[in-house]
């Protein structure tokens, strides 16, 4: 406690300070913006999207502008802070300028985490700010070297395609299955069948993952079992994800990190749907959703029914199904039939047209979305199967 007491002095009294220089700072704010920020580092994904957001930002800011940031909270992933501090004017020193600010009572001045900066669930672009934006975040030459060499030692050549895939489960948070997300988890298992269908195409697949409930029960010379290895590294997180063919996920964690490198994406068993990925290149499917009378929701009650808490769904009456093994490897093809040039069906651009309709009509649109990248799609395997899902 007195060693908490004694660091929370030293930063008030270095705030103190600075405050004749934010003062300063304030007065020539119409000649030159000089602002100061700050990104929540604590949590992986929220810090992968706010950071894309600023990166891409910052490509078009004016040149009289100049933004300074610190990362606020334990650091989830040090490469990524990394990244963070060659691609933007990052410092923790600047935490004491912020704390000024705040003093003076000039908060509307600070530069929130894109998180922040509406009503919307989580770092969403809404605004379209990295969508529209051509930046490219680098690795360096020793970096590659690193992560290459652990691909190395699997087998794995320069150049083959790898697919990562990263499935929330009740290892995530340590949560048991009647905490607030447990609607979110679901069986490695069940994604058997989609991994032996793109290891049988000659694809690498990487299982990704900080915390995971069991390994892949599939023994195979190109699966790369990473998130149960304790030579994980927050360093191969990043490479993973920049240089994959394409990911894999339930909507979780360091998928995040992927869409910051505009990978292209499958989110399987994604709910709730309202929070589709509009801006992302990407297929999406969700769990399928009951009610008590056995008939299930359709996209318009998805919407109306767009829970985050496992309760609520209870509370509703509405029961949650996982996909299928077989419903999973559907999408999956979707998206290597789609990178191989597989073009859609005047039938199916109708279902995608009417799929958008829906959901650019409900009334949660403009909190959540706003910017639809026309590559984001919904699973065509999906509505086959749930032919009055639009309805």
């Amino acid at each position: 406690m007195h060693k908490i007491f004694s660091m929370r002095t030293i930063h008030g009294i270095i705030t103190v300070i600075n405050l004749p220089i934010v003062l300063m700072v304030y007065a020539i704010q119409p000649f030159v913006k000089l602002r100061f920020g700050y990104f929540s580092a604590n949590r992986i994904g929220h810090f992968a999207l706010d950071l894309g957001y600023e990166i891409a930002q910052n490509k078009n800011k004016n040149k009289n502008e100049i933004n300074l940031y610190y990362l606020q909270g334990d650091v989830s992933n040090s490469q990524l802070a990394i990244i963070a501090k060659r691609e933007l004017n990052v410092s923790q020193y600047y935490r004491y300028f912020v704390y000024a600010y705040m003093a003076l009572g000039l908060d509307k001045n600070i530069l929130l985490p894109n998180r922040y900066k509406s009503e919307s669930v989580g770092s969403r672009d809404i605004t379209g700010t990295t969508y529209y934006s051509q930046y490219n975040i680098s690795l360096l030459d020793q970096e590659n070297v690193i992560s290459e060499s652990y691909m190395k030692k699997h087998g794995w050549t320069h150049g083959e395609k790898f697919i990562c895939i990263n499935v929330r489960d009740n290892a995530f948070f340590d949560e048991l299955e009647v905490s607030r997300h447990s609607y979110r988890n679901t069986d490695i298992d069940t994604y058997e069948e989609a991994v032996n269908y793109l290891l049988s195409l000659g694809y690498w697949i990487v299982r990704m993952g900080k915390k995971v409930e069991k390994p892949f029960k599939i023994k195979h010379s190109r699966l790369i079992d990473y998130g149960s290895d304790p030579n994980r590294s927050d360093l191969l997180d990043i490479w993973f994800c920049k240089n994959c063919y394409f990911f894999i996920s339930t909507g979780t964690g360091v998928d995040s990190v992927a869409i910051m490198f505009k990978k292209q994406i499958v989110f399987v068993n994604h709910l709730p749907l309202v929070h589709i990925h509009s801006w992302v290149d990407s297929i999406t499917v969700p769990k399928r959703l009951f009610w008590d009378n056995g008939k299930e929701l359709s996209l318009k009650e998805h919407l109306d029914n767009a829970y985050v808490d496992t309760r609520q769904y209870k509370k509703n009456k509405i029961n949650i199904i996982d996909l299928s093994p077989d419903e999973i490897k559907s999408v999956v093809q979707e998206m290597v039939m789609r990178l191989n040039g597989s073009i859609l069906t005047i039938k199916q651009n109708q279902e995608q047209k009417l799929f958008w309709e829906i959901l650019e009509h409900h009334d949660s649109y403009g909190i959540h979305h706003n910017v639809r990248n026309p590559n984001a799609l919904f699973g065509i395997s999906f509505l086959k199967r749930n032919p009055d899902f639009l309805s």
